[in-house]
């Protein structure tokens, strides 16, 4: 299975697990798993798999802003479901997935060169 249909299956089943909860069972964690913040005019930093550092802003409008060791871009897009979230740095050059959970957003990323990385982000207003 290529990378591309890994990255698709993963999205997909990210975003059930987000829409119906990981155990029918677990109702209280379900509870707090569906509880979603809006991410609208809010920051978030953290450290990827690749160990770079990251700050993302996601604006009320829609964009998406970023700032890292190597990088500055404000040409994002992203989406948010519920307590999931995805989004497109440089026209698509990244894209990226993740669930919002327990205060932090852990997801995965990937772009054009088949490169793909994990990342946790905290929030930091």
């Amino acid at each position: 299975m290529g990378i591309a249909m890994r990255i698709r299956t993963f999205g997909i089943l990210l975003l059930l697990v987000c829409t119906f909860g990981s155990s029918a069972g677990a109702v209280e964690q379900t509870a707090v798993k569906n509880t979603s913040i809006n991410l609208g005019g809010t920051t978030w930093s953290g450290i990827d798999s690749d160990g770079d550092e990251y700050t993302f802003t996601f604006k009320k409008d829609g964009t998406l802003s970023y700032t890292s060791d190597k990088d500055s871009s404000d040409k994002g897009t992203w989406k948010q479901y519920r307590h999931a979230v995805s989004y497109e740095a440089n026209n698509r050059f990244v894209e990226a997935i993740g669930e919002i959970s327990d205060g932090m957003i852990e997801g995965r990323s990937w772009n054009v060169k088949s490169h793909s990385w994990s990342w946790k982000l905290t929030r930091v207003n």
